[in-house]
């Protein structure tokens, strides 16, 4: 059974399969630690250390180039929730509930 409080990995919340190889580098497409991708140039993701969710934009207009950078950096979902919703990022129903079900602060989450 699912827990709600921490979301799946973004592969699982999609149902996509993912064939490439992950790892550990925030800025890849293929991070391990995707929470959710908000636009085609927006994701948030939980850092490597998970001391913080981060806001990311790819760094090319061009879908498939240039790398994820980190824009805003949060430890608590309120202030998460609050920057996405002010970027207009939260047009999506599905992804606005993949945030709104994180743990309030980042020290609670725990990747499955």
């Amino acid at each position: 059974m699912n827990d709600v409080s921490t979301p799946s990995r973004l592969q699982n919340i999609t149902g996509i399969a993912v064939t490439a190889n992950r790892t550990h580098h925030e800025t890849s497409d293929h991070y391990d630690d995707i929470i959710v991708h908000l636009a085609p140039r927006w994701r948030v993701i939980a850092c490597r250390d998970r001391i913080q969710w981060i806001v990311q934009k790819r760094s090319s207009k061009h879908l498939n180039k240039g790398k994820w950078l980190g824009k805003w950096y949060w430890t608590t979902r309120k202030a998460l929730i609050a920057t996405c919703s002010s970027l207009g990022l939260l047009t999506d129903a599905a992804a606005t509930a993949v945030l709104e079900a994180l743990p309030e602060f980042i020290s609670e989450y725990h990747q499955k």
